[in-house]
């Protein structure tokens, strides 16, 4: 086994072999939003090693949801049984394992299970006809902090011989798992952002409406009209700017590198359509879309 101490903590553990560790490749790229510490649930068979803990920066229903979308998958990454199509098809979701029986830590667990499996790749000694079992516990330890761990073993069906995952099972689950997070917070983004939009939007028109109603009554009170225009002008400051005496780039994507779609003139007026920390997502006069950055413009005179 090995074991890595950071800060007084330990780390992943896993055995230490050139496959597992391509395999953890995948890891240590998240490892700017999450952190990794040795299983504490403490219910598994003693004769199965410890499988692979890490703690996330998410939710915990945002990694319940992707956990929800692996076990729906009928495959399990990081194991085959035919060299010729490294893949394994035709897992099911459980509610229960038969093998690591009834569930009593804390958290909340799920199953993804393969019957007839011949000796699948990166179970040791794996040679004959088993069971693969995948576990899953998803605990919730913070509003934005989640912890996982993920448990692979492989039993005969025959001598009921338990073979431990070597941890490619487990690191390459966490990988399509980590993948779904990435994609679940994506679009939980956009449609905040969408929403902002639509409000803006909704209030704008409303405050437009408002306005026009109180110019038909314009010679009643003509002190209500000049409060209720700078109340629309102030609206409509957030959601209109103006580029800068310099043309700039319309991107496809709020990234520097991203794709050019035009250029746009000095002092083209667009309507903001979603803010980020630097970028804006435009809409021009003539009804392209795309992306400039913040400092490229400035509000309307």
């Amino acid at each position: 086994m090995f074991e890595h101490k950071r800060n007084g903590e330990d780390q992943v553990r896993w055995p230490f072999s050139t496959r597992a560790l391509a395999t953890t490749a995948v890891v240590v790229a998240f490892a700017a939003s999450a952190m990794a510490f040795p299983p504490r649930f403490g219910d598994k068979k003693s004769d199965v090693p410890e499988g692979f803990e890490i703690y996330l920066k998410a939710p915990e229903a945002v990694v319940i949801k992707a956990v929800q979308f692996v076990i729906e998958d009928d495959s399990i990454q990081g194991t085959w049984i035919y060299e010729r199509d490294k893949t394994l098809s035709g897992a099911v979701p459980e509610t229960s394992s038969a093998y690591y029986g009834e569930y009593k830590g804390e958290g909340h667990v799920f199953y993804k299970v393969r019957h007839d499996a011949l000796a699948p790749r990166n179970f040791k000694d794996s040679a004959d006809i088993g069971i693969i079992t995948v576990r899953y516990v998803v605990q919730g330890v913070a509003p934005n902090k989640t912890r996982l761990q993920i448990d692979a073993v492989f039993v005969e069906d025959g001598n009921r011989k338990v073979h431990a995952s070597n941890t490619t099972v487990e690191t390459s689950e966490f990988a399509d798992i980590q993948s779904h997070i990435v994609q679940i917070q994506k679009e939980e983004q956009q449609s905040a952002e969408l929403t902002q939009r639509r409000q803006m939007m909704v209030e704008s028109r409303v405050a437009t409406k408002e306005r026009n109603e109180e110019l038909a009554r314009f010679n009643e009170s003509e002190n209500s009209v000049k409060s209720l225009e700078q109340k629309v002008d102030e609206l409509h400051h957030k959601i209109e700017v103006r580029v800068k005496s310099e043309p700039v780039e319309l991107k496809a994507a709020p990234f520097n590198r991203a794709t050019k779609l035009s250029t746009l003139p000095a002092h083209s007026d667009l309507l903001v359509e979603i803010i980020t920390d630097y970028w804006y997502g435009v809409e021009t006069v003539e009804g392209h879309r795309g992306w400039v950055r913040q400092e490229q413009v400035e509000p309307l005179p």
